[in-house]
């Protein structure tokens, strides 16, 4: 009998999976706090907006209230928004409208 056929002759009992304990389960892996933040920040959210039920993200739920708070002169949140704006400049999106500020120096050029 040659070394392989014995092997195969021996390899598996019949009747009994080849292992037994199965694979070992793997520990979980720690989540980060970005990503527990993004995981939040893209969850949907039902809001009742002038009497209209309303679905959206929940990142855009608070920037939207952080924005309404600056407009009602809400000093932090004018603050807030402004660090919110300088962090994530992005381009705009086609059809959005663009404000652009003039100094009195500019006019001069």
């Amino acid at each position: 009998m040659s070394a392989q056929t014995r092997s195969k002759n021996t390899q598996f009992k019949k009747g009994q999976s080849g292992n037994p304990r199965g694979r070992p389960k793997q520990a979980k892996r720690p989540k980060s706090l970005g990503f527990l933040f993004r995981k939040v920040a893209q969850e949907q959210v039902r809001l009742e907006i002038d009497g209209d039920a309303v679905t959206m993200l929940r990142w855009s739920a608070y920037v939207n209230q952080i924005y309404t708070m600056a407009l009602n002169k809400d000093i932090a949140a004018a603050r807030l928004l402004d660090q919110l704006r300088r962090q994530f400049p992005g381009d705009p999106l086609p059809g959005d409208k663009i404000t652009f500020g003039i100094t009195e120096a500019d006019e001069r050029l």
